[in-house]
């Protein structure tokens, strides 16, 4: 026990001294031990220790009496000398730290001070404590067996900043005391930095990790998204999110720019990403998606007006203004709730009144009980603009019907709550009129029809909002899908409500998507880049909306002429096209009669006909096999990755199409994200630090991407000049003279040492034999005299 607490004591001493029952505490503990009890034995004059360790202390020696010197020691400076006798009437002495108390035997002739140095230098409170070396590893329970850790404060630093700004916390959290002590016990070395250099540091890291993706999106053709948002300070803000594809085949979203915008007009906006789109040095822009406001088709013909004076385009811009494709399904949505306003409104005031105090809600979850729900069931509160949290509220409270009913049998307040009278909008104008509610079965039965009706919706919402999967491939599909669930609602006369409802919605569907020969092309090609379907998928969907053959045909043949333009667009016009090398049977021109003329004939034709069928990638990639439907595990942009080879160009366009985002959810979520960060507590952050928290939290949550860079065409060149110069140089060196050879001069011839004699103990010293090769290289001599 004495060893394991950093104490030197002899094994006889040890064994005779009974310290079998003692424990000493932790240093850090700072609780004080009890010396063992002193026998209740009389003491003769001799051998009294009234004021051991004092100047003024007397021994006896051969009888006579002499007075002590001072402890020379300096271990006694800072521990106090005890002494007492244990069970069989030996007497002890002990040093006790004047800084934690431990006791630590200090007998002169068993023990010495050593221990009491030892434990000096270990102590916290000693100043007698000896610094440990900043780089020396550490041995903790997850390094045994592997490398030590070692104590690096900057790195420490990093890791809390990092910390900082992934959970969104305040620079104020690393003043708090209970956090300093949480740090201090988990590593006492670290010296954590108090809120500036917090601020000074997120800054740096934001400014680094500017860099990584500057050096990225500044040589790709990249896809944005922007929205506007005002923040509690009263600051309009613009938030910029560019989409890419890195070079294996990874989507990749950054929120690149949380930046202050002047006002939300369509010229400011304009203006503004134009500056942004600048500052990170990206000139590609393949398309910007954007919501239906029109301030955002001022912005975007500005921006198409700005590239077109630097050729900065594809195709003139026929892709550049995307619009988002769920921000059009929530007009189409909200449309369509206006047929059951007063149905959702009764259900809503249900919910209301069960949040609105907690003795309610405790009513509501007793009713529960009773009906045998859950205990603790509750019904989440929708948000009047977003159409999707009305679902999610309808959904629920469907569940909990009859306990709504019961809670109108059983409390007074909840029959009370809806005589109130409250302000209301009756036709426009505003009334007092008493709540709508609450819901009898009818409603009910609105809602829950409603609700599964919306479920169509409210899947393609989520599937349209994916930012780390692609989606420009699923809108044509969804969207054709969501037209034909619409139609098939009108048709029923079954239910005239959902009926009315679904006539509501298709006249805002054909609004934005009446004719879908007039959707951006884009979408067709996207679609036709999906190996699992090509154009099977096209031709099925438009022959579901009444489309003849020959308008299906039309429109496959637009789908491919416009992919042939991007493909070209790509290719570049200086690159001679490559032909697919086709095995027809050889002209023999040695016969010449009429049946061999026209085999000739018939096999020039072929193939000519088969040159122009695969005369480019395009048409190699709709000419091979179909992928398999079957497969759910299908990675659609591993395998463009995979087969890259065999499609160079078009793999680079898929990679373009495929970046496109349907939705701006991208933007909202930033928006969020600095919603919570400029919360009324952080209220007084500048715009610059609101942007380096938004941005730099963005980036890193999200995934790392590829740096590889695939060379230019002057890089190409540039590279093959060199290896054509390097192949020049074995020349240059064979016209010059090579030096006159050197005469080789003989080895002396070695002598053999005799051997050295053994030590004492029969062994050569391991560390004169360690060093006779360590970091040498044996010589020809010395392998041959061995």
């Amino acid at each position: 026990m004495l060893e394991r607490c950093g104490l030197r004591m002899d094994s006889q001493s040890a064994s005779n001294s009974g310290f079998d029952t003692y424990t000493s505490p932790s240093v850090s503990s700072g609780n004080q031990l009890e010396s063992p009890p002193l026998q209740d034995q009389p003491q003769s004059q001799d051998n009294q220790t009234q004021g051991a360790g004092d100047e003024g202390e007397m021994s006896t020696i051969g009888g006579t009496k002499r007075k002590k010197g001072p402890e020379r020691s300096v271990a006694w400076q800072h521990c106090k000398k005890q002494k007492y006798k244990d069970d069989e009437g030996k007497e002890w002495t002990v040093g006790v730290c004047n800084y934690c108390q431990l006791h630590i035997p200090a007998d002169s002739k068993r023990n010495g001070t050593t221990g009491l140095l030892n434990h000096l230098h270990r102590c916290e409170g000693s100043p007698l404590r000896v610094g440990v070396d900043k780089n020396q590893p550490m041995l903790t329970q997850s390094s045994m067996g592997g490398l030590g850790f070692s104590f690096d404060q900057t790195r420490l630093d990093f890791k809390c900043v990092k910390w900082i700004i992934k959970a969104e916390m305040p620079f104020r959290v690393v003043d708090h005391l209970d956090f300093k002590d949480f740090i201090h016990d988990l590593q006492p070395r670290y010296i954590i930095p108090n809120r500036k250099k917090v601020a000074n540091e997120v800054w740096s890291m934001f400014c680094e990790e500017k860099a990584k993706i500057k050096s990225i999106i500044g040589d790709v053709r990249v896809s944005v998204t922007t929205d506007t948002w005002t923040s509690i300070q009263n600051i309009n803000y613009m938030v910029v999110t560019a989409h890419f594809i890195d070079s294996e085949f990874k989507l990749h979203k950054r929120v690149v720019n949380f930046c202050k915008i002047t006002s939300h007009k369509g010229d400011d906006i304009g203006r503004c990403l134009e500056e942004k789109l600048n500052e990170w040095g990206v000139s590609k822009v393949f398309s910007i998606t954007v919501d239906n406001a029109s301030s955002n088709d001022v912005a975007v013909e500005y921006l198409k007006k700005q590239f077109r004076k630097h050729d900065n385009l594809l195709l003139d811009g026929y892709h550049l203004h995307m619009r988002c494709t769920c921000h059009i399904i929530n007009l189409i949505v909200k449309d369509g709730m206006k047929e059951l306003v007063e149905s959702i409104e009764g259900i809503r005031n249900c919910v209301k009144f069960i949040h609105s105090s907690s003795a309610r809600l405790d009513k509501f979850r007793e009713c529960a009980i009773l009906e045998k729900k859950d205990k603790m069931a509750t019904v989440p509160m929708d948000v009047v603009t977003r159409w999707n949290a009305t679902y999610t509220m309808l959904h629920s409270a469907y569940k909990f019907k009859d306990v709504f009913a019961r809670l109108a049998d059983d409390s007074a307040q909840f029959v009370a709550y809806f005589c109130e009278e409250v302000v209301r909008e009756v036709d426009g104008n505003k009334v007092y009129a008493k709540r709508v509610g609450p819901p009898n079965d009818v409603d009910w039965e609105k809602a829950m029809g409603f609700t599964h009706f919306l479920k169509k919706f409210y899947d393609a919402t989520i599937k349209l909002s994916a930012t780390k999967t692609p989606t420009s491939h699923l809108v044509l599909k969804i969207l054709i899908n969501l037209k034909l669930e619409i139609d098939a609602k009108i048709r029923d006369h079954n239910n005239p409500i959902l009926q009315n409802v679904a006539t509501s919605m298709k006249r805002k569907f054909d609004k934005y998507w009446g004719s879908f020969e007039d959707v951006n092309l884009i979408m067709f090609v996207a679609q036709a880049l999906d190996p699992r379907y090509k154009f099977q998928m096209i031709e099925l969907h438009l022959e579901d909306l009444g489309y003849p053959p020959n308008r299906v045909e039309d429109v496959k043949t637009r789908v491919k002429s416009h992919l042939n333009l991007m493909y070209e667009a790509y290719k570049g016009t200086n690159v001679e096209r490559s032909y697919v090398e086709v095995r027809v049977e050889e002209d023999d021109d040695q016969v010449d009669d009429v049946e061999a003329r026209v085999e000739r004939r018939l096999n020039r034709q072929r193939r000519e006909a088969k040159l122009k069928e695969i005369a480019n990638e395009v048409d190699k990639y709709f000419n091979d096999a179909y992928e398999s439907t079957r497969n759910d595990d299908f990675d659609l942009l591993e395998w463009w990755r995979v087969n890259s080879g065999h499609y160079p160009t078009l793999a680079k366009v898929a990679k373009d199409v495929f970046a496109i985002p349907s939705s701006t959810v991208a933007s909202e979520n930033a928006f969020s994200l600095g919603g919570r960060i400029v919360d009324p507590f952080r209220a007084s952050l500048t715009p610059r630090m609101v942007e380096a928290l938004v941005c730099t939290s963005d980036w890193l949550k999200g995934d790392e991407f590829q740096f590889y860079k695939e060379p230019t065409e002057d890089e190409i060149e540039f590279y093959k000049e060199l290896e054509e110069l390097e192949k020049s140089l074995p020349n240059v060196v064979e016209m010059s003279q090579p030096p006159p050879p050197q005469a080789k001069m003989p080895h002396p011839p070695v002598q053999e040492l005799p051997p050295r004699p053994p030590s004492r103990g029969g062994s050569f010293r391991g560390r004169a034999r360690g060093r006779s090769n360590r970091g040498r290289s044996t010589s020809p001599s010395s392998t041959l005299s061995s």
